[in-house]
């Protein structure tokens, strides 16, 4: 097995046959003083993204390891099984359509990790760029404070893109698997909005506020990005419902009242939305019976979905990117 890594850099790969060479360059391209491992699991894909990992293997360095599936598992069945190959105190996730761009970024968050065993989890900002890897025009939600919080996880804001997070991997592993434990089973919705949540329950977020990494958006039909195969559908407000119940009950489990007041807010303004929305068959009269079931702050959970609204709408109108 060799000398255990440091930090484990998870890549997951599903028809990225035009991208995957740039993001492992990358990855090798890192200088560390530390070593670590790179774990890739190409997922079946029809694109001939096996091919192009096959003809990378020899060039890459003996900590890569090109995991080719036989028969495709899915995103997260994918994911599962590299995260239980991980032997690293630090955890990283990338997809294979994202690159990093600068070599020192994860010398740097191991650096700050090490530093401050306060903080679960550093991120860093991103480019957004298409299909040629250039910057498109577009500038991603992410958080412009040095840390990270709740209330910017109530308004929508990310952290940073996930291919720019380093992580502890066992308290981010532990949340990830207890919020979707408590969700309804069969049910999906986006990882980097669950993770951002559970690592501030599990402790404090930093974001280094400097551009190492490029998040490649993809929307045309056919793309590989989420973006590209969402449906804000029936099945969508199901399971964003779900995740806001999850939620709540998460952070009663585990975390502050802080915590809590923020997961019923989201978890109200999901429900309040959808009951007001012709695509989901939710009652109005049923949500708001809900509600008002809350014994305390009734109110600000009735207000939640305008104060979301209010406060996106002031950021659209200054320019501000916003992620609804």
């Amino acid at each position: 097995m060799g000398e255990t890594p440091l930090v484990s850099i998870v890549v997951s790969v599903y028809n990225h046959a035009p991208y995957v060479e740039e993001c492992l360059r990358g990855i090798a391209a890192q200088k560390t003083s530390f070593p670590f491992e790179v774990i890739v699991g190409e997922d079946c894909s029809p694109d001939g993204t096996a091919e192009v990992l096959r003809r990378l293997e020899p060039e890459l360095p003996g900590n890569f390891t090109i995991i080719c599936r036989e028969k495709n598992l899915g995103a997260a069945a994918n994911g599962e099984d590299l995260y239980r190959r991980a032997r690293g105190a630090y955890l990283a996730h990338v997809e294979g359509d994202d690159f990093w761009t600068f070599d020192g970024r994860l010398q740097a968050q191991v650096d700050f990790l090490e530093a401050h065993p306060d903080y679960v989890a550093v991120y860093t900002r991103c480019h957004v760029v298409g299909e040629d890897s250039r910057p498109n025009g577009e500038r991603y939600p992410q958080c412009p404070h040095d840390d990270y919080s709740l209330r910017e996880f109530f308004y929508s804001r990310m952290p940073g893109q996930s291919a720019t997070m380093l992580c502890r991997r066992e308290p981010y592993l532990r949340g990830r698997a207890e919020l979707l434990g408590l969700m309804e089973p069969g049910t999906y919705y986006p990882g980097d909005r669950r993770n951002a949540f559970s690592l501030l329950v599990e402790g404090r977020v930093r974001c280094l506020q400097s551009d190492w990494s490029a998040y490649r958006h993809v929307v045309r039909s056919g793309g590989s990005s989420y973006s590209s195969r969402v449906r804000f559908d029936e099945a969508y407000a199901r399971a964003e419902i779900s995740y806001g119940r999850a939620l709540v009950r998460y952070a009663e489990l585990r975390g502050t009242p802080e915590a809590v007041d923020c997961a019923k807010r989201t978890c109200y303004r999901f429900l309040l939305k959808w009951a007001a929305d012709g695509r989901c068959s939710l009652r109005l009269s049923d949500a708001l019976r809900e509600v008002m079931a809350e014994r305390r702050h009734r109110v600000r959970y009735l207000l939640a979905p305008i104060q979301w609204y209010l406060v996106l709408g002031l950021r659209r109108l200054r320019g501000v990117p916003i992620d609804l």
